[in-house]
């Protein structure tokens, strides 16, 4: 794999626990601004609780303003952001942070993506609610 940067940047916006975008600068009066997916890491989503709480902390770390390093790993799978390694101002790995402290896993874009649970995204079903019984309570999926 090759590595790109690091680029010093500035975190411009921080869309939930593991997407941020960033303005590197690229030398030569030039700046590039980009969404950046922390590599190595997967964060819930934020229309979770879970995902909520890693928001939330991942504003701890950095926020819109701050001065960070950049690392890219190359363009992210789903286009328009790249995967990248962020390190901050007081030399921690924001990833690494952020899988030490609870609020994202490990992952590199093989295998499962997995819950905050640990259970594979995949093998997740949708509970759907029967309208048609007599009962108050939900059938078990």
């Amino acid at each position: 794999m090759t590595l790109f940067g690091p680029y010093p940047a500035l975190v411009a916006d921080v869309h939930d626990g593991d997407t941020m975008t960033v303005v590197l600068d690229l030398g030569f009066n030039i700046a590039f601004r980009c969404a950046c997916r922390c590599y190595g890491i997967n964060a819930p989503e934020l229309a979770t609780p879970e995902g909520k709480a890693a928001h939330e902390y991942a504003l701890t770390l950095v926020k819109p303003g701050d001065a960070v390093t950049v690392r890219s790993h190359g363009w992210d799978k789903y286009g328009g952001r790249f995967d990248g390694t962020v390190g901050l101002a007081d030399g921690r790995d924001f990833g690494s942070a952020m899988v030490a402290a609870g609020f994202a896993r490990p992952y590199f874009g093989v295998g499962p993506k997995l819950s905050p649970a640990g259970i594979p995204v995949t093998m997740l079903q949708p509970v759907t609610f029967d309208d048609t019984t007599d009962d108050d309570q939900p059938p078990v999926p």
